[in-house]
C-alpha cells in the first residue's frame, strides 16, 4: 500500500484524473497519461508499489484507447455506406488531421481527427468515381452516399470516445487497485 504522505503519489493521481478528464474533453491527453502516471509512479518508487502486470494491463489499455479513435471511424464511414477507397481515405484523413490539428494548424488533435476523416472519406470517394470512370448522373447518388458516409464518421467517433471513457475509467480502477494492494 502507498504511503499518503507520499507528494509523488498525489502528483501521480493528479495527472491520472487529468487523464480522465482528457478522455472526454478534446485537447487534453486521456488514457495514456492515466498509463505514464502509473509507469512515473512505479518508477519513482522502484516498482515497489505499482508492478509489472498493472503496468503492462495499463500498457494495453492506452494502446487500446490510441487505436480505438482511428478504428471507430474508419468502422463507421464503412458501416455507413463508404467504400473501400472512402474507408482508407478516411483512415488516412483521420491519422493526418490528428497530426496537423494537433502539431501544425493549433485546432488540435479532435477536430482534426473528425475533419481529416471525413476530408478523406470524400476524397477516397471521389478518387474511386475518377478510377471507375463515372458519368455526372452515376455521381450524382454516389454523392448522397458519401455524405452518408462522412456522418458515420461521426457515430465512429461518437462511439471511439465512449471507448475512451470506458478504457480510462478501467485504468483508473487497476491503477488504484495496485495501489491499496
Amino acid at each position: 500500500m502507498a504511503a499518503t504522505d507520499d507528494p509523488v503519489l498525489w502528483l501521480s493521481l493528479a495527472a491520472a484524473l487529468v487523464g480522465l478528464v482528457g478522455s472526454v474533453v478534446p485537447g487534453l491527453p486521456g488514457v495514456p497519461l492515466i498509463f505514464l502516471s502509473a509507469l512515473a509512479y512505479a518508477y519513482l518508487t522502484g516498482f515497489e508499489v505499482v508492478g509489472a502486470a498493472p503496468l503492462v494491463l495499463l500498457g494495453l489499455f492506452a494502446a487500446l484507447a490510441l487505436v480505438a479513435d482511428f478504428a471507430a471511424t474508419a468502422y463507421g464511414a464503412r458501416r455507413f455506406g463508404a467504400s473501400r477507397w472512402g474507408t482508407a481515405g478516411g483512415a488516412l484523413g483521420a491519422l493526418l488531421g490528428t497530426l496537423l490539428g494537433a502539431l501544425l494548424l493549433g485546432v488540435g488533435a479532435i477536430p482534426g481527427l473528425i475533419l481529416g476523416a471525413v476530408a478523406g472519406v470524400f476524397a477516397g470517394e471521389h478518387l474511386r468515381r475518377r478510377r471507375q470512370g463515372m458519368t455526372p448522373e452515376e455521381e450524382s447518388g454516389g454523392w448522397r452516399r458519401t455524405s452518408r458516409a462522412a456522418g458515420g464518421v461521426l457515430v465512429g467517433y461518437v462511439a471511439g470516445a465512449v471507448a475512451q471513457v470506458l478504457l480510462a475509467v478501467l485504468s483508473l480502477a487497476v491503477f488504484a487497485a495496485a495501489l491499496l494492494v
